[in-house]
């Protein structure tokens, strides 16, 4: 592996300029909310299509335009707005203990010699020390299943997509989450903004009813929302207030935030800010004035540091659903 191998690894990272913005239009408009199932399901495409690696061909299928090496499966696969590679694919992601690895979740590493993703699928051993991957590999070869090796495996790191839902909830990939507004919800309630509350809730770990995303406010969604809202150090009761709308917007990642800054993080800030204090700002995952207005205003209302910069506190803040 040490030649061949690392060269093909490194085939991963060697493309030439920015060729992201060529194919943006084919992107989602905005980093997908996807299950497990649905990653597979993407990935398997290219599989079953036996996509051919390239670092400057893109290909199209159902699933959008990207990039036909490592980085652009698993951005492919994770439905990313903009195409990755393993030096920025962390804005997205976040690091696990690898035997907490799901199928859907990725293999990274990005040193100084050898820079590769690819998509977990299942372990090979029951002692969890060989991964079965799909990947794109190096020039020559299309995007297949492969068996690492026990010491390949363990080089890699082991991470999770910010934006993967949990359970059994196949329709959240198409459920809108951002609004200008979240109103209260509680028993009786419906629409859309109920189906947006239970899969912020399934991807919090709460199960919301055998059928996902009802769009209907009943009892499981109450009892899920009773439980998240306990979790945070809420009143526990089974709705979501203003206060538990923040809290689940807000959950995930925490990286530091400032004017200029883009990506999923961007998001559930700016998703959270407009349930906490009615900013009304565009969901649009760019961290402009007016979102570094909003977070200074909601600063100097919860008594944080006014700097406009999403750092520790103001995360803390937020997740807590203040």
């Amino acid at each position: 592996m040490r030649s061949a191998g690392v060269l093909a690894i490194l085939a991963c990272l060697l493309f030439v300029g920015n060729p992201v913005a060529a194919q943006a239009a084919d992107h989602p408009s905005s980093d997908l909310e996807l299950t497990r199932d649905d990653i597979l399901e993407r990935g398997k495409s290219w599989i079953d299509e036996r996509v051919p690696y390239s670092q400057s061909s893109w290909h199209t299928n159902r699933f959008g335009t990207y990039r036909q090496d490592c980085s652009g499966y698993v951005s492919m696969a994770w439905g990313l707005h903009q195409v990755r590679w393993t030096g920025n694919i962390m804005e997205v992601a976040h690091r696990i203990d690898k035997q907490d690895l799901l199928p859907g979740d990725a293999l990274w590493l990005h040193g100084s010699s050898t820079q590769h993703m690819a998509l977990f699928v299942r372990w090979a051993d029951s002692a969890r020390t060989r991964a079965v991957v799909w990947e794109e590999y190096r020039t020559g070869t299309v995007a297949s299943e492969r068996t690492w090796s026990a010491s390949r495996t363990s080089r890699f790191n082991a991470i999770r997509y910010d934006n993967v839902l949990e359970g059994d909830a196949k329709t959240c990939a198409t459920v809108q989450l951002s609004y200008t507004e979240y109103p209260a919800l509680a028993a009786g309630a419906s629409g859309d903004l109920v189906r947006a509350a239970q899969c912020l809730l399934i991807k919090a770990g709460y199960n919301t009813g055998e059928d996902g995303p009802s769009g209907t406010f009943d009892a499981s969604t109450a009892d899920a929302a009773r439980q998240f809202r306990a979790s945070v150090g809420l009143p526990a009761a089974g709705e979501v207030d203003a206060h538990t709308w923040t809290a689940l917007l807000s959950a995930g990642s925490t990286p530091m935030l400032q004017n200029g800054s883009s990506g999923s993080a961007v998001l559930r800030v700016q998703r959270a800010l407009n349930a906490a204090q009615s900013a009304g700002l565009a969901v649009d995952g760019q961290y402009g004035p007016k979102t570094v207005a909003a977070v200074r205003d909601y600063q100097s209302a919860k008594g944080l540091g006014v700097d406009g910069i999403v750092g520790p506190n103001t995360w803390k803040a937020l997740q807590a659903g203040r």
